[in-house]
């Protein structure tokens, strides 16, 4: 299911990710490779194991169960 966000939420994501990129470009740039990489796993569960919501073994066990 896609997320439902308003125009004005995703005008501040890029306000964020463009001020991150101006402070951090080493590090946007790797966490950018980081998520090209691994897309196939998704975008959500790549942003819950780098919240340290789950783990690896976590998301397995919910998608069989």
């Amino acid at each position: 299911m896609a997320a439902i966000a308003t125009f004005e939420e995703l005008r501040a994501v890029q306000e964020s990710l463009n001020q991150f990129r101006e402070q951090f470009p080493e590090a946007y740039e790797a966490c950018a490779a980081l998520l090209r990489a691994h897309r196939k796993v998704g975008y959500k569960n790549i942003c819950k194991m780098l919240l340290g919501e789950v783990t690896p073994e976590k998301l397995k066990a919910m998608e069989q169960g």
